[in-house]
């Protein structure tokens, strides 16, 4: 049974509200202690998404000496998926808002308090929602920022440093004392092979015209198939003779 004294104070206060929210205060429980919702639209013009809050409130019967049973819950909505600049009220948006109308219940206690816990309400739900939408658009233009230096460096290429010049220089010399290495060593082997050659290159150990005569009579005998009837063969043998001969008076004569 709820005292005289309290059901007049709760009784005064729903009539006020349902001047100040006509179609936003739905009573849920008519007899006293009463039970009703407040429906609170949350926007601020096109900095946030727009959203609903619904806040449930149930007396006690020693209310307004003590804070009242309430509950905030979002009410779905129809709009469209949120983009990635829209920021919405989570659950632990919830809870904090609900801490928030705790601390302003305390601060009233004694007095009519719903509206103020309303009012309260739609401030730091708003506040919320600004702050979160801020963050978004922060992180979206920092993302941004980055991919134009990012695409910038691809232009001006790799700052020049002291040490990036010396690792750049010991790795230089490294590449450059084993490519001198490897040269000196075909250089070796080609001197190695000279060596077993008698000093000679490839091309100058093929034999002279001269040499191939000799080696080989059958291509003597091979340029008489081309002699025509009436021509004199010649015998090659002769020359190699005559040559001996003209050497061995030569020697004579000395």
């Amino acid at each position: 049974m709820v005292d005289a004294h309290y059901a007049e104070e709760q009784t005064n206060e729903v009539e006020i509200l349902q001047s100040i929210y006509p179609t936003e205060l739905e009573i849920l429980h008519s007899e006293v202690p009463q039970k009703f919702t407040i429906s609170i639209d949350i926007e601020d013009d096109d900095e946030i998404r727009p959203c609903n809050l619904l806040l449930t409130v149930e007396y006690t019967e020693t209310y307004p000496d003590s804070l009242p049973l309430f509950e905030i819950s979002l009410t779905p909505n129809t709009l469209p998926p949120p983009t990635d600049i829209e920021a919405e009220l989570s659950d632990k948006d919830l809870c904090d808002l609900t801490d928030r109308l705790r601390e302003l219940g305390e601060e009233c206690l004694g007095m009519a308090m719903v509206f103020s816990m309303s009012t309260g309400l739609k401030e730091a739900a708003t506040q919320r929602l600004v702050e979160k939408t801020a963050e978004l658009i922060r992180v979206k233009e920092a993302k941004i920022q980055k991919e134009i230096e990012a695409d910038q460096a691809k232009f001006i290429g790799t700052q020049v440093t002291r040490a990036s010049f010396l690792e750049w220089k010991a790795k230089f010399d490294l590449e450059t004392k084993d490519h001198l290495s490897r040269l000196a060593g075909e250089a070796g082997e080609e001197r190695a092979r000279r060596v077993v050659s008698g000093g000679k290159k490839d091309e100058d150990k093929r034999l002279t015209g001269r040499q191939l005569f000799e080696q080989d009579r059958s291509l003597a005998q091979s340029d008489s198939t081309f002699i025509a009837d009436g021509d004199v063969a010649v015998d090659a043998s002769l020359f190699v003779q005559e040559d001996d001969g003209l050497s061995s008076d030569a020697g004579s004569d000395e």
